[in-house]
């Protein structure tokens, strides 16, 4: 979208099957090397999950590196976009406004190329929103996971901070017999909250499915 938009680029089968290998190619490369240098574990219930050395490193920067990167080009298609759209819009008022007189060439041609321009990207736009739409759900997303993620894999570590704030909750585990369930409270403040990690599933699972729906 952002090649036919902003550079006027009508890609074809080659840019498409360039496009396929490298999008699963680089992929098949991060979980190569996260799961060679990380490996992943059963760390969050029966959740399996990528272990903490080396996961920022390997997973979690590249992930959020390629999610930034994505959503400037967003933004700068979309500003694009509304530049072409507010140009059109001053080109047309200036020929409302002099219809009168007897109009310069330049201005036609500048009025006409403001006009044609904006209705090639009116027509792009119309036949990609929803790739664009999505592509802006999962990168918010993407973000949404990797926070959310990494303060929970941070928290986790056994540290003197870590046991600092879990004395409460060792404390009545000792005096309660072990009884977890009696301790809940003072477990709460340790972990993120339960609703928080279903929600980024749920997101994690509604991507999925927009995104092969859209493929589709």
């Amino acid at each position: 979208m952002h090649l036919q938009i902003c550079w006027e680029v009508n890609t074809g089968k080659v840019f498409f099957w360039v496009t396929l290998v490298v999008g699963w190619l680089i992929p098949a490369v991060g979980v190569a090397l996260t799961l060679g240098l990380t490996g992943v574990s059963y760390r969050f219930g029966n959740i399996c999950h990528i272990n903490h050395k080396l996961g920022l490193e390997d997973f979690w920067g590249p992930l959020l590196a390629f999610a930034t990167l994505a959503l400037v080009l967003q933004f700068i298609t979309i500003g694009y976009c509304i530049n072409v759209y507010v140009r059109s819009l001053f080109d047309d008022k200036a020929t409302t406004e002099n219809s009168s007189g007897v109009p310069t060439y330049s201005h036609s041609v500048n009025a006409a190329t403001a006009r044609q321009a904006y209705r090639r990207v009116k027509r792009v736009v119309e036949l990609q929103w929803r790739g664009a739409t999505i592509v802006l759900l999962i990168i918010a997303e993407v973000v949404f996971f990797a926070v959310i993620f990494v303060s929970m894999d941070n928290s986790s570590q056994v540290n003197a901070e870590l046991f600092e704030r879990a004395l409460p909750w060792l404390t009545c585990l000792a005096f309660s017999g072990g009884n977890k369930n009696l301790c809940l409270p003072q477990a709460r403040g340790l972990v993120k909250d339960e609703g928080i990690v279903v929600a980024v599933l749920v997101c994690l699972a509604v991507c999925t499915d927009a995104l092969l729906v859209s493929s589709c």
